[in-house]
C-alpha cells in the first residue's frame, strides 16, 4: 500500500519535472536562446576570440565557464524565486537578461569543449548530465506527454506565431537587421 503510494507520488513529481524540461525545451531554447545562439555564433568578434581561446590555459577557461555557467544558474533561481513571491515582471525580466548570458556560455562550451574535457571530473560531470538527459527524453512519460503536447504547439504556431504581422516576424526582421548591423561595425 505505501509503496504503491509513493510510486503514484513520484510518477506525478517525475510528470511535473518532465512538463517543465518539455516547456523548457520547447518554449525557451527553441524560441529564445537557440536563435540567440546562432546570432552570437556568427558574430566575427567571435568566432576571432574562438581562435584566440584556443591558445588560452584550460584551467582558465576552466574558471571562466564556471563562473559564467553558476551566474547564469543564480539568475536562473533568482527569477523563481520572483516568481514565487508573486513578481512576475520582475522574474520575467531577470530570466530574460539570462538568456543571452545563457546563450554564450553555451557558445564557449562548444568552443572549449576539448579543453574543459582534459578535467576528467569535469568530463565525467558532462558524461552523466548527458545521460540523466537522455533517460528522461526517452523515458515513457516522456514520450506521452510530447506527444500530447504536439496539437498544443501546432495550434499556438497557427495562432500565435502563425500570422503575416506576427510577433514571431517582427522579431525576426529586428534579428536580421541588429545582425547586419553588427556585422559591419565587427
Amino acid at each position: 500500500m505505501f509503496l504503491k503510494i509513493l510510486n503514484k507520488i513520484l510518477h506525478y513529481i517525475l510528470t511535473i519535472i518532465i512538463i517543465g524540461y518539455i516547456v523548457f525545451e520547447e518554449l525557451v531554447w527553441e524560441r529564445f536562446a537557440q536563435p540567440i545562439f546562432r546570432f552570437i555564433s556568427s558574430l566575427k568578434l567571435l568566432q576571432r576570440l574562438n581562435v584566440y581561446l584556443q591558445a588560452v590555459n584550460s584551467r582558465l577557461l576552466l574558471v571562466i565557464f564556471v563562473l559564467l555557467f553558476i551566474t547564469v544558474e543564480l539568475q536562473g533561481l533568482y527569477a523563481a524565486s520572483l516568481f514565487v513571491q508573486g513578481k512576475v515582471i520582475h522574474g520575467v525580466i531577470i530570466y530574460a537578461g539570462k538568456i543571452p548570458i545563457s546563450a554564450f556560455t553555451f557558445w564557449l562550451f562548444r568552443a572549449v569543449q576539448s579543453k574543459l574535457m582534459e578535467f576528467i571530473w569535469f568530463e565525467r560531470a558532462y558524461i552523466y548530465v548527458t545521460m540523466i538527459i537522455d533517460k528522461i527524453t526517452q523515458s515513457e512519460i516522456y514520450v506521452n506527454i510530447k506527444a500530447r503536447t504536439v496539437p498544443i504547439k501546432q495550434y499556438l504556431k497557427r495562432k500565435v506565431l502563425g500570422n503575416k504581422g506576427s510577433l514571431k516576424k517582427k522579431v525576426e526582421k529586428m534579428y536580421a537587421r541588429l545582425r547586419v548591423m553588427l556585422n559591419r561595425e565587427l
